[in-house]
């Protein structure tokens, strides 16, 4: 009876992606390999964006205002429906926009106003994640983050930032750089599995 729960998490699909082992068990030296070498990756980005010596950029995420995250919460708690929210954060979106042509930089970010945070928002988009409610973790300072609990094999169902992305784009004729979080990054900012190292 005891090990029941031990059984069952073998045998879990939450845990166990068919499609994700079958990924891993195809992967070769070769994978890791780029098609290019870096002068020939370089000379073509040099071409397709004319960017001048030393572009100018931020790091991509703007300040998560009292506004956005008193959206966000609205948002959660059902006092504001989905289309209302995606207006909301698109209008800060644009804004950032806006600001950064104003400043002059070269390439552009979107602002990142639709993430709770760099590593929880990817988490809620990718199987293989849980969180607590209520687990929240001092990060630095005042900072407190709610870590995601890996408990299987992690994958992406569906597009994560294209959207925002795709939007942030037809707001400038600049380049938009994306924004992700690296996996390693989430890794290290997550609770692991204890059954993989």
């Amino acid at each position: 009876e005891w090990s029941a729960p031990i059984q069952a998490r073998r045998h879990s699909t939450r845990v166990h992606n068919p499609a994700v082992e079958k990924r891993l068990a195809a992967i070769t030296a070769q994978d890791s390999q780029r098609a290019n070498v870096y002068e020939v990756r370089a000379e073509a980005q040099r071409a397709r964006f004319k960017l001048p010596a030393w572009p100018t950029t931020t790091i991509g995420s703007f300040p998560q205002t009292t506004e956005i995250r008193t959206l966000r919460l609205d948002f959660k708690k059902g006092n504001l429906d989905a289309n209302n929210y995606r207006t909301g954060i698109a209008e800060h979106i644009r804004q950032a926009i806006v600001e950064q042509e104003r400043l002059g930089l070269d390439v552009l970010v979107h602002g990142e106003a639709e993430r709770n945070d760099m590593v929880e928002y990817f988490g809620e988009h990718l199987d293989g994640f849980v969180f607590t409610q209520n687990g929240w973790v001092q990060s630095y300072g005042s900072r407190c983050v709610k870590p995601p609990i890996v408990i299987g094999d992690v994958s992406r169902p569906a597009p994560i930032t294209v959207e925002w992305a795709k939007y942030a784009q037809s707001l400038t004729d600049k380049p938009v750089k994306g924004m992700l979080t690296g996996p390693v990054t989430i890794l290290c900012w997550s609770f692991p599995r204890e059954d993989v190292s």
